[in-house]
């Protein structure tokens, strides 16, 4: 039987393949240039070859090394698939659902807490991030997703939101809604959504919808979460393109107030991803249907 290698050896061989240098991977997995040297003799020992080429700029994969690698990658991710089917395992009592911060802080997390409240037998937890979900390395059993993702997964529509004109009283000052010219002077808060700038209306796309194409957008504060910017907007630091769902409760508090009939709908749709190993889970059917219904 063919003696296989130490896993903190392999994880070493993988980190030290990325940088390249010795001295950068064991700052990475917190030991000491020594150990990640010792790890990498003792992994080119088991196997009989060199993985690196030595110099004083740092390392470079042999052929060997380069081969190795892509089996090395495949080992640790089937592990780490392995281990997140144990963990899905153990949770079967909880549904983990994952969305963008924004969406959990000003639209989700109300209404996740009236379905609990309703089924105290339910627990559900809510992960917010940014980073897109890996349902094979991943505990995650839903996630409510900007746009669709991969073809293999799921698709509920849930909804498809816009954005609206809106500021705060204290910013309008005694200014009329109606009195447009006098509104457009104030600051505009920026919302900077990185790669999916492109599916934002802007401050440009409003203007020119609006007939107001020969004004080019105010200077003001920016953020890249859309929470930020509404919480500015309530704070009266500049008008703002509020979306729908996020800032319906502020409207409704009079936080808020509609400058503009005119809406803009986003480039994507929200809707609700997951792979299929959640239909089998107790309960998810229904947690599902009651997601997709959470919208009017």
């Amino acid at each position: 039987m063919l003696k296989l290698p130490n896993l903190n050896c392999l994880v070493t061989f993988i980190n030290a393949a990325q940088t390249c240098n010795f001295a950068k991977t064991a700052k990475i997995l917190c030991i000491t240039p020594a150990a990640v040297s010792q790890q990498i003799k003792q992994l080119e020992s088991v196997l009989n070859t060199s993985l690196f080429e030595r110099s004083k700029q740092g390392v470079e994969l042999t052929q060997a090394g380069k081969q190795y690698l892509y089996f090395a990658n495949q080992a640790l991710e089937s592990l780490q698939r392995g281990q997140a089917c144990i963990d899905q395992l153990k949770q079967q009592a909880i549904f983990t659902l994952h969305t963008l911060p924004s969406v959990a802080s000003l639209w989700l997390m109300p209404k996740v807490l009236q379905i609990m409240e309703q089924h105290s037998d339910l627990e559900i937890r809510v992960e917010a991030s940014h980073a897109i979900v890996n349902f094979n390395l991943s505990q995650c059993d839903a996630s409510i997703s900007f746009g669709k993702q991969d073809a293999l997964l799921q698709h509920d529509f849930l909804f498809q939101d816009h954005v609206q004109l809106v500021a705060s009283p204290k910013l309008m000052n005694g200014i009329e809604p109606s009195d447009i010219n006098s509104l457009l002077e104030k600051p505009m808060i920026h919302i900077d959504w990185g790669d999916e700038n492109p599916y934002l209306p802007n401050w440009q796309d409003w203007l020119n919808a609006a007939g107001q194409s020969h004004r080019k957008p105010n200077k003001g504060p920016q953020f890249n979460l859309s929470s930020m910017a509404i919480d500015a907007a309530v704070q009266g630091k500049g008008l703002l393109l509020g979306q729908g769902l996020f800032i319906q409760h502020l409207l409704e508090s009079g936080q808020l107030v509609t400058l503009s009939p005119l809406t803009l709908p986003l480039g994507k749709a929200y809707y609700l991803v997951y792979p299929n190993r959640t239909l089998y889970k107790p309960g998810a059917l229904a947690l599902i249907e009651q997601l997709k219904n959470l919208v009017p």
